[in-house]
């Protein structure tokens, strides 16, 4: 055997051995901020949320007008991030939406969004869309957080974004870069927004529950804002520019928004012992949360979001 060739299989066997001792010193370290405490804080009531300065961070378009359509009429300063572009570039999901290709889909779903958000009649600032291909925001988490971290800092005082609570892998991705951002932020010595959250899908019992949240101990209460009848004609007209998204609607209550000061997730474990919705394919809760450890772990906040 060539003797070039046995140091190469050397050098390759110690970079096998040496990313064995760091995934068994991560699972090691993930075990044990997975369990540990958050400690006490105080908790903010969200009564006044409809006074304050709100950005909007949803991951599809459409997820804006379910978690937050009446309210964004009521915000003194509100904006909008979407994550991703809405068009999956797998599977079928583009052609069964009635389109040959994701680039138009994209585009239909953009153009939607903005008409739904035109009908508020009021400035939106920023109106944004990340981009990232539908189911696919978990390839994004450092980059989206990053930039997250950037924009939450023009004078927010608080972020609406998803719960993490296993329904979509883009709902749970939007969650941890808005958390991750706000990690940095106080990293860096600055004074993070305070995070809310709306519910949209889950399944802890194994059938979707929508609109509800999964309990958590170190959630706010939940509050409830009632919409009045020009309120509920606003949110069903913000429905209907989603034309691509009709039959989503139906399961949502249109009379009522509702939000609850986030908990400090530990986005390194489930978010219910029975996992997640989502574990039906490939992209299953452990592939997911690799994605949020390795994000971490770039992003430096695994203290605070593991």
């Amino acid at each position: 055997m060539p003797q070039g060739f046995e140091k190469m299989l050397l050098r390759k066997i110690l970079r096998r051995g040496k990313k064995v001792v760091r995934d068994i010193a991560d699972v090691r370290r993930r075990n044990v901020l997975r369990t540990k405490p958050r400690p006490p804080r105080p908790i903010i009531a969200l009564d006044d949320l409809p006074s304050r300065a709100a950005l909007v961070v949803m991951a599809h378009p459409d997820d804006e007008a379910i978690a937050t359509g009446a309210l964004l009429a009521r915000f003194p300063r509100a904006g909008v991030i979407c994550v991703t572009d809405g068009a999956p570039r797998k599977g079928n999901f583009v052609r069964n939406a009635g389109f040959d290709n994701w680039m138009d889909y994209a585009s239909v779903r953009r153009g939607e969004a903005e008409a739904a958000l035109a009908l508020l009649g009021r400035k939106i600032e920023p109106m944004r869309n990340l981009g990232i291909a539908d189911l696919e925001a978990s390839l994004n988490l450092v980059p989206a957080a990053r930039y997250l971290a950037g924009t939450i800092r023009s004078g927010f005082s608080h972020v609406i974004t998803h719960a993490y609570e296993g329904g979509h892998p883009d709902h749970d991705s939007a969650a941890f870069c808005v958390h991750a951002a706000c990690a940095l932020i106080a990293k860096a010595g600055g004074t993070p927004p305070v995070i809310v959250e709306a519910p949209l899908y889950n399944a802890p019992e194994g059938s979707f529950q929508h609109s509800i949240f999964v309990p958590h101990a170190d959630a706010g209460p939940v509050a409830v804002f009632k919409l009045s009848p020009a309120e509920q004609d606003l949110k069903r007209r913000m429905f209907d520019c989603y034309v691509t998204q009709r039959a989503v609607f139906d399961k949502f209550d249109g009379t009522q928004e509702t939000y609850r000061l986030a908990p400090r997730y530990h986005f390194s474990a489930p978010p219910y012992p029975s996992d997640f919705c989502y574990n039906m394919g490939a992209f299953t809760g452990a592939v997911f949360r690799k994605h949020a450890w390795r994000a971490m772990h770039e992003l430096g906040v695994w203290e605070e979001l593991a």
